[in-house]
C-alpha cells in the first residue's frame, strides 16, 4: 500500500469515528443518573420494541439581560430556531420536549427524564438538554425557539435536527452531525462544521479581521456575501462543482476542477469553504 493511500485510508478511518465521538461527548451533557467521569458507556438491551407512540411537554423560561452577550446551547435531536431581537431585554426560550415509544403511557413516565437546563453563567446564558445517556429503545427530543438580543453571539452544539440562526449581528457558531444549518442577516464571523445535510448562509456583513469557515463532509454550501466583502478566498470539493458568481470580482491565484482560492476586495477577512466527501459549492454576491 503506499503512503498516499495509507493516509486516504486514516482519514476516512477517522471520519467514520466523528458520529461516535461526538455522541459519546454530547452524551457527557446530559444527567441520566451516570457519572461525568466516563465519557464511553455500554448500555443495557433496548426496553422498548418500537416508537410508535409519543408524550409531550411544553418548555418555557425567560431570562433578563444583564451582562449577557452570548447564548451557548448544548441540544441534542430536534429542530433549534435562534432569532436576533432588536433592543431585547430578555432571553426567551420556548419550545416542547417529547420521547417516543412503544406506548403513550411509557412515553408519559419518562418524560421526567428528559430536562432542559438554563443557567446564568456571567456574560453568558447557557441552554443545556439533559438526558439518558441510555435511550434503551426510546427516541428524545428537544424543539427549541429562542429569541435573544441581535447583538449576542451564538454557539449551538446539536446532534440531529435542523438549526437555524436568523438576525444575529455577532458571530454564529454551528456544530451539528445531521440537518440544514441555515444562517440568514448574519452581520459577523460564521463558523459551521456538519456532516450530513447542507448549509444555506446568507451573511450581510464580514468584519476585517473575520472569518466564515464551513465544512461538511456530505451535502452542499450555499453562501451569499456582500459583492463588496473583503477576504482571502478559499473553495475545496471532493466529488462536486464550485460556482462563484461573477458580480464578486474574485481575482484567482488557483482555479480547478475541485479547488479555488483568490481574493475578493483587499483581502482583509477569511473565507474557507470545504464538502470533504460529496457535495457541490455555490457562493453568490448579493
Amino acid at each position: 500500500m503506499t503512503e498516499n493511500n495509507k493516509g486516504q485510508l486514516h482519514y476516512w478511518r477517522l471520519i467514520a469515528m466523528v458520529p461516535v465521538l461526538l455522541v459519546a461527548f454530547l452524551s457527557t451533557i446530559g444527567t441520566g443518573g451516570s457519572s461525568s467521569s466516563s465519557i464511553f458507556i455500554v448500555c443495557p438491551p433496548d426496553e422498548v420494541d418500537n416508537q410508535n407512540f409519543s408524550a409531550q411537554e411544553p418548555i418555557a423560561f425567560n431570562l433578563n439581560v444583564v451582562n449577557h452577550t452570548e447564548l451557548l446551547m448544548n441540544a441534542k435531536d430536534g429542530v433549534v430556531t435562534v432569532t436576533g431581537v432588536p433592543a431585547a431585554t430578555t432571553i426567551v426560550i420556548s419550545g416542547v420536549k417529547r420521547v417516543l415509544s412503544e406506548s403513550v403511557q411509557d412515553a408519559q413516565d419518562h418524560l421526567q427524564d428528559l430536562q432542559v437546563t438554563v443557567q446564568d453563567l456571567n456574560n453568558r446564558a447557557s441552554v443545556t438538554t439533559d438526558q439518558p445517556r441510555c435511550e434503551l429503545g426510546r427516541e428524545y427530543i428537544v424543539e427549541y425557539t429562542i429569541t435573544v438580543p441581535s447583538f449576542f453571539a451564538v454557539r449551538i452544539n446539536n446532534l440531529d435536527g435542523d438549526v437555524t440562526v436568523d438576525s444575529v449581528d455577532d458571530d454564529v457558531s454551528v456544530n451539528n452531525l445531521s440537518g440544514t444549518v441555515t444562517l440568514t442577516d448574519i452581520a459577523g464571523s460564521a463558523a459551521v462544521d456538519l456532516l450530513s445535510g447542507n448549509i444555506v448562509a446568507e451573511i450581510n456583513f464580514l468584519p476585517l479581521d473575520g472569518t466564515i469557515e464551513m465544512k461538511i463532509l456530505n451535502g452542499n454550501i450555499n453562501l451569499e456575501i456582500p459583492i463588496n466583502i473583503s477576504a482571502e478566498f478559499t473553495a475545496r470539493v471532493n466529488l462536486g462543482n464550485i460556482n462563484v458568481s461573477s458580480n464578486l470580482g474574485l481575482v484567482p491565484d488557483v482555479i480547478t476542477a475541485t479547488f479555488v482560492s483568490g481574493t475578493l476586495g483587499n483581502g482583509d477577512a477569511d473565507i474557507l469553504l470545504e464538502t470533504e466527501a460529496t457535495g457541490d459549492i455555490d457562493v453568490l454576491g448579493i
